[in-house]
């Protein structure tokens, strides 16, 4: 970057900053002499005293994403190969295949905005910060460079970056190979091997986040019925027959998703029934009762303004799933939205238990897994992932 700006906070602004926290509200800036385009700028308090350096979108509410607290940092190649490494040192420490996760997720990462999934060759990065696509190239290069991948795919159709007011496009920018038109790639994945459509699937085509809930549903399945509801490309589904389940149903309305979940039931040679229905469809007229069920939706609470009418769909949609369980079933519930509380969600399955005269045990609260990590001072905003299982009893 050539030139840094320079802006104040607020009179009123309380440091959060020094405590880890990664944004600054647009409330919380001095509106004099701010830059009219995304920028990167140095931060001072209203007495002058040097904050941070960090990356600022005038369009957003989270006006500004935290880079560095300190001065004399560049933000050069050195800078983010030296943040990427960092990181996959990190999922190497935790147990991670490296060729298999998110390597990158944003604030919990300190490359706020950005996120850098690996799918053994191919790499897809997403930019949900639009001000963050300053340093674009210069990511680019260090992927490159650390990686040496076949294929980077940028993946910013995504809606968060409607609140960026930022473009929202998908875009090979990086390929050894001439064929750019099918960027897909097979995975493994507890066991299992997965066929992702890197450039047109669901996020950035494979669910990595929920690793331990897959494992902790396989060490329940065995010689059980398995309805997967949401069931997407069958990571659920597949894990599950892998592992002994008796018969597995996966449903969800993308014929795409339905079209590689087959194709991932044949490549591990498993047994599942696949169906592309409108899943609250399938459950208001299914005859048929499961010894498990799955619900793992997208979200229904993109924003905080979306939360009352997600509680009542989610009430809506449990209340009709937990009369498919057979006696003692099991029902296991995903919630993808950090505006959604896990007491909340308790709160939803106690009150369809009541309504139906049925108790339950909770077996296992779950949250994304660890190449997720959750950042403990920006807890609420990087804790999205809430995955609940509950045994169910008659009253």
């Amino acid at each position: 970057m050539s030139q840094i700006l320079k802006v104040r906070t607020t009179k009123q602004f309380k440091n959060r900053i020094q405590y880890g926290y990664l944004w600054l509200f647009s409330n919380e800036i001095d509106k004099k002499d701010l830059p009219k385009e995304i920028a990167c700028v140095e931060v001072y308090d209203s007495k002058d005293n040097f904050l941070c350096t960090g990356v600022y979108n005038p369009y957003s509410l989270i006006s500004l994403r935290v880079i560095s607290r300190n001065k004399e940092e560049s933000f050069n190649k050195y800078f983010f190969k030296r943040k990427i490494i960092e990181s996959l040192n990190r999922r190497i420490q935790y147990g991670f295949d490296e060729r298999y996760c998110r390597i990158i997720y944003g604030e919990s990462d300190f490359l706020p905005g950005v996120v850098i999934d690996r799918y053994d060759n191919i790499i897809a990065i997403q930019f949900f910060s639009y001000a963050m696509e300053l340093f674009m190239n210069v990511i680019i290069d260090s992927v490159v460079e650390i990686f040496s991948p076949d294929t980077i795919v940028i993946r910013n159709d995504i809606h968060q970056r409607r609140l960026e007011h930022a473009p929202e496009y998908k875009k090979i920018v990086y390929s050894k190979n001439s064929n750019k038109n099918n960027i897909t790639t097979i995975i493994e994945h507890l066991g299992a091997k997965f066929l992702v459509d890197v450039y047109n699937g669901q996020k950035t085509g494979f669910y990595y986040d929920q690793l331990d809930n897959r494992k902790y549903i396989a060490s329940l399945v065995r010689n059980k019925s398995v309805l997967d509801l949401c069931c997407y490309t069958g990571g659920f589904s597949i894990i599950s027959s892998l592992n002994g389940a008796s018969n597995i149903t996966g449903v969800d309305s993308s014929s795409t998703a339905i079209h590689l979940a087959k194709e991932n039931a044949k490549l591990n040679k498993t047994k599942v029934e696949f169906i592309e229905a409108d899943v609250e469809d399938f459950v208001s007229n299914s005859k048929k009762k499961y010894d498990l069920i799955i619900f793992d939706p997208p979200s229904y609470a993109r924003t905080n303004q979306d939360v009352k009418n997600a509680e009542k769909k989610y009430y809506s949609m449990c209340n009709k799933i937990i009369k498919l369980l057979n006696s003692e079933g099991i029902f296991a519930f995903s919630v993808c939205s950090r505006f959604i509380s896990q007491q909340k969600i308790e709160q939803i399955i106690q009150s369809c238990l009541l309504k139906n005269k049925l108790k339950g045990f909770i077996l296992y609260r779950g949250i994304q897994s660890l190449d997720h990590p959750v950042y403990l001072p920006m807890k609420q905003e990087t804790e999205y992932l809430k995955f609940i299982v509950v045994q169910v009893y008659k009253s």
